[in-house]
């Protein structure tokens, strides 16, 4: 209790944090409109003509160039526009990263517009009807977003084709469902059937990645909802800006203003200087890193664990795949598990590579000799250990 009277005393240089939060959702979006208004002209049928028909849209574009945030603020937007006109709309964001399978991502949708709908007892198959059924017995029109969309295609889940042929066998019934999908490329369309991917294809809006004034812009936007007046200058935002740049990542930027605001307040300053910036983005781990650890089964985390304890201990800058078994299977032997076969490890570390967390230079791909070296050039090591070693704990496992 002392320590919140003693630091409730002292005065902040916030205005509002979680103006600075990853989760937020602003009040404007600068150097998005274009995008906006292009989203706002391909779901304009919705309002003039109701359940007349169904988009399906894809978004494509890096980690952490709005792409979420613009969808989900084009929700809103959809949402107010439609309940001025008495059209009942319901906007839906899954996160497919987090919800896995069709049946998750089902559930989680219909949860979001019927609360009391119970969460066993049905086939997806099942859910999709009762979905259908409930949206034409309220008279609503749906517009599902399945953010991370890759990580349900790349499980060969079928909800993508069934939720694009909702209606191909019946004749003038009203659209009730419209989609848009977010994927950071296009590749992962790979592993869908061809009359799905046509389909999907129709509409592709790609978010190219923020130049540095824009990212400046979006930065100091921020500060001026976030921080108190003169708290930061803005030759320290262009600094912040040029890590941000490099990065690719706005969360990125948005990440060192808040650590920094908070390392200032730590040392009694009145103003954020050079040092707390220096020190707010030293060892922080890219968020779409963290996004990819928070969901990721105890399984990866403990090879990729293996993969930084080994590269930490050898003390090089890389280090086979064989070598990394080795240490695998020591640490499941220390904990009493059960280890994944060396086919299913050699998935997993391709699945890092997608995610950005590794490198992979491929000596050999036989089946019975997979060689390959494996670097994580991008990320401080043991504060990379630290946060899975976190994250196992939450799952209530200790190393």
């Amino acid at each position: 209790m002392e320590y919140f009277e003693e630091l409730l005393k002292k005065p902040s240089l916030f205005l509002d944090e979680s103006k600075l939060d990853m989760n937020y959702v602003p009040g404007k979006l600068p150097h998005r409109d274009k995008e906006l208004s292009l989203l706002s002209q391909l779901f304009l049928t919705l309002i003039t003509n109701p359940n007349s028909i169904s988009r399906k849209i894809l978004i494509t574009g890096k980690t952490g160039i709005g792409k979420t945030v613009t969808v989900k603020t084009f929700g809103e937007i959809l949402k107010e526009v439609s309940a001025k006109r008495n059209i009942c709309i319901k906007y839906v964001h899954v996160n497919c990263r987090k919800e896995r399978t069709s049946y998750k991502v089902l559930i989680k949708i219909i949860r979001l517009i019927n609360k009391n709908f119970p969460k066993r007892g049905y086939s997806p198959q099942d859910l999709l009807e009762n979905l259908i059924d409930f949206l034409t017995n309220q008279n609503i029109h749906i517009l599902i977003v399945l953010d991370e969309l890759s990580y349900l295609i790349n499980k060969g889940e079928d909800l993508i084709y069934l939720l694009t042929r909702i209606n191909d066998d019946s004749a003038n019934v009203q659209q009730r469902v419209s989609i848009i999908g977010i994927v950071r490329d296009l590749s992962c369309l790979n592993n869908l059937d061809y009359s799905t991917i046509s389909t999907l294809q129709r509409n592709i809006i790609k978010f190219s990645s923020y130049s540095k004034k824009q990212i400046f812009d979006i930065l100091n936007y921020r500060v001026l909802l976030s921080l108190k007046e003169n708290v930061i200058s803005k030759d320290l935002i262009k600094m912040i800006v040029e890590s941000t740049y490099t990065n690719g990542d706005i969360r990125y930027g948005l990440n060192i203003i808040w650590k920094a605001a908070k390392i200032a307040e730590s040392r009694n300053l009145t103003f954020i200087d050079n040092e707390c910036v220096r020190l707010g983005s030293q060892e922080l781990v890219p968020f779409s890193t963290l996004d990819v650890l928070k969901y990721m089964s105890s399984q990866k985390l403990f090879f990729l664990l293996s993969i930084v304890k080994g590269l930490q201990i050898s003390n090089m800058t890389e280090i086979s795949f064989l070598d990394v078994i080795k240490r695998y299977y020591i640490i499941c032997e220390n904990i009493g598990l059960n280890p994944r076969s060396n086919s299913q490890l050699w998935n997993y570390l391709q699945e890092f590579k997608r995610e950005s967390i590794v490198l992979i230079n491929i000596l050999s791909e036989k089946i019975k000799g997979r060689r390959a070296s494996i670097q994580i050039p991008e990320i401080n090591l043991p504060k990379l250990e630290k946060i899975i070693t976190e994250i196992l704990k939450l799952k209530e496992i200790d190393i």
